[in-house]
């Protein structure tokens, strides 16, 4: 591959340059350690590591350009100021690979919860209008013919442009990636071609990383008033409405924005009127291209949000939304997402990602609508090395919307799982002391917890796993454990 300094100021912009004429080199490397010779070597600055360190050493194994943002690298070799490597790196990886985000209709969704419901009921309602669909996200990286679990949500740069090379290779017309704070906040999606942005909410989260609401707010921000309108294929944004943020968004974003809503005529995207079972949803959605039936085995309010915001991105996206809608409504299941697990006890359980204070409400609220005078019991922890602050507050919300509340290991990692499980008790006490909760006990063991809860309910109670949704690991120490919610909840269902 050849590099001159017209293609790099089209790739970023260049504060300083040293003797860049032109340049061959064979791959691109963010790692010293991963650099041969003919390797263009881009320094990264890190949380604990900064690349900049390792450029002598990049050299020394063969680097033949080095990008930075140091003013004076001192090195031996061309090399290229740029004001952020990641953002370099990111539109260097896509470069090289023929920008494929250019060919694909790209969707992205942001958001706290609801990101990977509403990129897989996108998925669907693309398919039915008759392009083949690739998707990136939590779950799973697929297109047709290729599928992959994922490493996580979005993956980094090097490794997403080779998704995307190859979505554009094989033929699919569109793609749908769930966009992650931390990818936002890292550049890794800087130069994707997105057409449309869509905004699920915005509640506490990952503030281990961010540490504060403000930054993790920013970093989501990113999406609509930098890396959409960056697009030359922009079209608009999609947003929850009623979110404290979506007022913000649309000052911001200087594209046309979209809103969602269930309260009817709130916002461009609405019901009309619903009706939401332990069967499903069925509603009457108003949009700007007309009114479009609902009939979906999904459960809940916030699934109904997620389908309004499926829906709007594909009006934003300009498909047919009457094949579009079709599409929505033929998926029955998303893994880990309000699913139903169903055996010979006549308990209704469902397994749910819920892992966030507010995630835990909307998921208890959908259900608590729903379960008329049967027991709501939900089965929770909290995953260790992340965020402590959270956990009182998912404990809050556990004790003050369920009947019974049983409290759980989730992904411990390298934290003492009581500990993790004590902050959540003092979340249920604060709420005890102000008011009726529901009754609470602790079961540190996982498969334990679950299996008391099934054996605990009557005909007609209703179990929500929460927490762990699709993962198929716990994770203990460094040790990861095969454990799947639903598989455990089913093994109990049929004893």
């Amino acid at each position: 591959m050849r590099l001159d300094p017209a293609t790099l100021r089209e790739i970023g912009t260049i504060v300083a340059s040293g003797a860049v004429e032109a340049v061959e080199f064979a791959s691109i490397a963010s790692d010293s350690r991963a650099v041969r010779p003919g390797v263009l070597f881009v320094a990264v600055r890190g949380a604990t590591v900064d690349g900049h360190r390792f450029i002598p050493d990049a050299v020394r194994a063969g680097a033949v350009l080095v990008v930075c943002e140091d003013p004076d690298p001192g090195c031996a070799v061309p090399w290229v100021r740029v004001r952020d490597s990641r953002a370099a790196l990111a539109r260097l990886e896509g470069w090289v690979r023929g920008d494929p985000t250019r060919r694909l209709l790209l969707i992205g969704v942001t958001g706290t919860d609801g990101k990977t419901s509403t990129a897989m009921l996108i998925e669907a309602g693309v398919a039915a209008c008759g392009l083949a669909a690739g998707l990136i996200g939590t779950v799973v990286y697929r297109m047709p013919g290729f599928q992959e679990r994922a490493s996580m949500t979005t993956p980094d740069p090097g490794r997403l442009q080779d998704l995307f090379a190859r979505m554009a290779r094989d033929g699919v017309r569109a793609a749908v990636m769930e966009v992650s704070s931390h990818a936002l906040d890292q550049r890794r999606v800087e130069g994707c071609a997105f057409s449309v942005a869509v905004f699920t909410n915005l509640t506490r989260d990952h503030l281990d990383y961010h540490r504060t609401p403000e930054a993790y707010a920013a970093a989501k921000m990113r999406l609509f008033e930098e890396v959409l309108p960056a697009s030359p294929h922009a079209r608009g944004a999609v947003i929850a409405a009623d979110d404290p943020l979506a007022p913000e968004i649309r000052r911001r974003c200087p594209l046309p924005v979209t809103g969602f809503s269930l309260r009817s005529g709130a916002a461009d995207i609405s019901p009309i009127e619903s009706r939401l079972t332990l069967d499903g949803i069925e509603a009457d959605v108003r949009t700007p291209w007309g009114v479009f039936p609902i009939r979906s085995r999904l459960i809940g309010a916030h699934n109904l949000m997620n389908l309004m915001a499926a829906l709007g991105a594909g009006g934003v996206a300009g498909l047919p939304l009457d094949r579009f809608a079709a599409g929505l409504c033929a998926v029955d299941r998303i893994p880990g997402r309000l699913e139903r697990v169903t055996g010979r006890r006549p308990v209704r359980v469902f397994v749910d990602y819920a892992h966030t204070p507010k995630a835990i409400e909307n998921v208890l609220r959908a259900l608590r609508t729903l379960v008329g005078g049967s027991r709501l019991t939900i089965v929770t922890g909290a995953g260790g090395d992340r965020d402590r602050g959270k956990r009182p507050l998912m404990g809050r919300a556990a004790v003050t919307l369920a009947d019974q509340v049983i409290i759980t290991s989730d992904n411990p990692r390298t934290e003492n799982p009581m500990e993790i499980i004590a902050a959540i008790v003092r979340g249920a006490e604060e709420a005890a002391r102000e008011g009726s909760v529901a009754s609470w006990t602790v079961i540190p063991d996982r498969r334990e917890a679950i299996g008391a809860a099934i054996r605990a309910s009557g005909e007609g109670d209703v179990v929500l796993v929460a927490g762990k949704g699709h993962e198929s690991e716990q994770v203990v120490g460094t040790t990861r454990l095969p454990f799947v919610d639903a598989e455990v909840a089913q093994g109990f269902l049929n004893e």
